[in-house]
């Protein structure tokens, strides 16, 4: 199983992913820039999003709406890793998290 799609496959953003999930949390000794910073959030939320979807199958029916929220969320956030929202459009984001705000 792939961590991330073959085409977007970058050792080192796969090896902080990696050390991001599972090794515990260590303070870094160089910043390693906003587009590998941003590289790490968007693969993080590929794979929660991947682990959502398939969760969703053992789910009972009863719940899918529910899950599906979850996974709207999932999806905005990795949309906010990738290109950061403007003020006017992350207001509307939040105003989609309010209980019963968020539509699929």
């Amino acid at each position: 199983m792939s961590i991330l799609p073959a085409d977007d496959l970058n050792f080192d953003v796969l090896l902080l992913v990696v050390e991001h999930v599972f090794m515990p949390p260590k303070l870094r000794q160089s910043d390693p820039g906003e587009q590998i910073e941003r590289e790490i959030n968007v693969a993080l939320c590929d794979n929660l999003r991947k682990a959502a979807q398939d969760f969703l199958q053992d789910i009972p029916p009863s719940q899918h709406p529910l899950w599906m929220h979850m996974m709207k969320m999932i999806d905005l956030a990795r949309r906010a890793a990738e290109v950061p929202f403007e003020e006017a459009e992350l207001r509307r984001v939040f105003s989609y998290m309010a209980i019963g705000g968020m539509s699929i």
